[in-house]
């Protein structure tokens, strides 16, 4: 146990030294937040955050591989994790470079030397209807995933949706490479073989937790603190189980968390976005799978749950009833609009966390 607290605070004092010239570095570069303006409406005064560098992720990322490296580089799973990070972190870049300059997907262009510019993809010519019917499935999808949201500033949620999909059959061909094991332990009923069907619940279980993280990123601290004591509880519950490595893992991301939270605490001096949110709520699925205890995620992961099923149930609810479940969505800037202070909202989700990663650690021995 010693050795993962050192690990903990190497990570800790790591991330700290990186953090204040790379957010020195954010400001340079202009790499800021843009205003929610849906947001601001219905929350007013929301417009102070305007300004406050993103991509803060990124030195948590940097640790968490660096740390790795040279205490379980030798593990036969590192390389999905490095894989898992640095994928994830740079489609969660993206969306926020095209989120923050205003890019779009279709804006790729290579120039000519007469100044004009050319598509990347021909659109005119005999190419037109065979663009067109090869794009009938991903119009198809991308209008499915339209009606659920995907109307968005930065990526819309088709793309994001088809790199999330990247990762995650990334971390599935890794787990079927090792032979992991496709059974899954219920508490208090006994452990099932589930075959294939264990891999289909674990990649929809990796999108889920991927969005889920990014949506509850929504207030200073929020993400920060809940991932720590979610790491946190993971770290404790390997290390108890014999699973050292994801011990180690766990926590050299709980130092990291807990030192980008000293950035993040409100007001924030920088925001972790998806560049931080993406791979390390994909990573929690994983270090679940890892230990085999993919159930206690309901536990130890409820914020997240809750957190995106309050963003689904508000969209659908308005879609289909025409009324609001929530003032409003996520379940977070609900109670802001009841006149919650943020700092009040987000110590009180920690509590929550505290509690069902207890509850979730202790059921995890049945």
């Amino acid at each position: 146990m010693l050795s993962l607290i050192l690990s903990a605070l190497l990570s800790f004092s790591l991330t700290i030294l990186i953090s204040f010239p790379f957010i020195s570095l954010l400001y340079k570069f202009n790499v800021r937040r843009l205003a929610k303006v849906d947001l601001e409406k219905a929350l007013p005064g929301r417009s102070v955050k305007l300004g406050t560098p993103i991509m803060g992720g990124t030195v948590i990322i940097l640790v968490t591989l660096l740390l790795s490296y040279f205490l379980i580089g030798e593990w036969e799973y590192f390389s999905m994790i490095a894989v898992v990070l640095i994928v994830g972190s740079i489609f969660g870049g993206v969306d926020e470079y095209i989120n923050t300059l205003g890019r779009t997907i279709k804006a790729i262009r290579i120039s000519r030397r007469n100044g004009e510019s050319k598509s990347l993809i021909p659109t005119k010519g005999v190419f037109t209807p065979i663009k067109k019917m090869l794009l009938v499935p991903w119009k198809m999808f991308e209008e499915i995933l339209r009606v659920t949201g995907s109307q968005q500033r930065g990526l819309k949620s088709h793309y994001k949706f088809l790199l999330q999909i990247i990762i995650a059959v990334i971390s599935i061909a890794f787990f079927l490479d090792k032979q992991h094991s496709a059974a899954i332990h219920i508490p208090f009923m006994g452990t099932y073989f589930l075959g294939y069907f264990y891999y289909a619940t674990l990649a929809f279980m990796l999108l889920f937790f991927a969005n889920a993280f990014g949506i509850t990123d929504g207030m200073d601290g929020l993400s920060a603190g809940s991932h720590s004591i979610v790491f946190l509880a993971y770290g404790a519950l390997a290390s108890f189980l014999g699973y050292q490595e994801v011990a180690y893992l766990c926590f050299i991301i709980f130092g990291a968390e807990l030192a980008f939270l000293y950035f993040n605490i409100y007001p924030a001096r920088m925001e972790m976005s998806d560049v931080g949110t993406l791979p390390l709520g994909m990573l929690i699925v994983l270090v679940a799978a890892l230990i085999h205890e993919e159930v206690s995620l309901l536990f130890i992961g409820a914020l997240f749950i809750i957190e995106i099923l309050s963003s689904v149930s508000q969209q659908w609810s308005v879609k289909l009833r025409g009324k609001r479940i929530f003032l409003v969505a996520p379940i977070h800037h609900h109670f802001e609009k009841l006149g919650w202070p943020e700092t009040k909202v987000t110590t009180r989700f920690w509590l929550f966390t505290v509690v069902t990663s207890l509850i979730g650690i202790a059921i995890a021995f049945f």
